[in-house]
């Protein structure tokens, strides 16, 4: 009896303390000024539209327009500028960007730069004194269908960033710049159809700061001319063999560059990445839904990567499936001990016994 107490206080402590195991278990963009501004200058004309504080512009094959760029220069000091005109591209906020001097794209054909002249300067403007920078765009020969698209950048040449300090604490450099986009179209050209699609779907990281999740990114590219405007978006991923699992990242005010890639990213939220096959089904649509087009990519997370960015955001693997296999094994041990020295408890009780009654009957 006092054998069968122990076994069972052991099994009653074992069972508490994976009960306690299991319960730990699952238990910023403000701009500043800089100082300066840019704004379009010159008139409206055929071939050059200013009226949304932007160059739209429309000509013949091979007709060159003039275009003038106002640099204001807000502070009391002599201040050098540095002038490009780049090509547009998608940034991976779903942003368009201007500031890259060169652009690389597997459908990009012509680089807008290229088409301005001067594409580059730098320009030393007086204090409280507003420049004017006069640049030749020319349309292209060939025919092409859709817009080419890019912009003035302008930002302070060989300035030291300023600092700013966050409210934890962290000392922020700001480097910035504006930028004034320019569309170029042909006349009689016909708009292009936006050319959509997943290229790949990799496993990272969101980073939030001191803050850190699992995330994939999936590379979205526009393989045509074509600029469609802001887009909503929303894309849904599942996984295969497992109906429970759902991860919905809705985004609003995309902006698609032609010609333009770019990494949409779909947090994991606290979740940990796990490794298997999975679906992604994202879904664009125009302001008002008039058009819509839904992109699907089939993906796979290894397990080498799940761990990798699992432990770059933070989170420890997930034991408790270990602790409980354990805890079963130990508990299926305890027990067939149990019965085991209970049986055998029992035999030596039972042949115990029987020589008793052989020596009664002896007397």
């Amino acid at each position: 009896m006092n054998k069968k107490k122990f076994l069972f206080s052991m099994v009653i402590s074992f069972c508490m303390f994976l009960m306690a195991v299991m319960n730990f278990q699952t238990n910023i963009s403000a701009a500043t000024s800089g100082q300066y501004a840019l704004k379009v200058g010159g008139e409206n004309t055929d071939n050059v539209n200013i009226d949304n504080g932007s160059y739209m512009i429309t000509g013949d094959p091979g007709q060159t327009v003039e275009v003038k760029l106002l640099i204001i220069n807000k502070s009391s000091d002599a201040r050098k500028f540095e002038y490009n005109v780049n090509t547009a591209y998608t940034t991976n906020d779903g942003g368009l960007g201007y500031d890259k001097r060169k652009v690389t794209d597997s459908a990009l054909k012509i680089q807008t730069g290229n088409l301005a002249d001067p594409n580059h300067a730098v320009i030393k403007i007086p204090g409280t004194t507003t420049a004017t920078v006069t640049a030749k765009i020319t349309i292209p020969k060939k025919k092409y269908t859709g817009y080419l698209m890019g912009g003035f950048n302008v930002r302070p040449y060989k300035e030291k960033a300023k600092g700013t300090v966050a409210s934890n604490g962290t000392l922020i450099k700001n480097k910035f710049s504006y930028s004034v986009p320019i569309q170029i179209h042909q006349k009689s050209s016909e708009n292009a159809e936006p050319k959509y699609s997943i290229t790949s779907v990799k496993p990272g990281i969101q980073n939030l700061g001191q803050k850190k999740h699992g995330a994939v990114y999936a590379n979205i590219h526009n393989a045509s001319n074509s600029y469609s405007g802001q887009l909503d978006s929303k894309a849904v991923v599942t996984k295969k063999g497992d109906k429970s699992f759902k991860i919905t990242e809705t985004k609003n005010g995309q902006n698609i560059a032609p010609t333009s890639n770019y990494n949409y990213m779909i947090s994991w939220g606290n979740k940990n990445l796990q490794s298997g096959n999975y679906h992604l089904k994202l879904t664009y649509k125009t302001s008002g839904g008039l058009k819509s087009w839904i992109l699907e990519k089939d993906f796979s997370i290894t397990n080498n990567d799940a761990a990798k960015y699992n432990k770059l955001a933070g989170i420890k693997p997930n034991y408790l499936w270990l602790w409980i296999l354990l805890g079963v094994l130990a508990l299926a041990i305890i027990l067939g001990l149990g019965i085991y020295l209970g049986k055998r408890n029992n035999n030596n009780n039972n042949n115990g016994n029987s020589g008793n009654t052989t020596r009664r009957r002896r007397r």
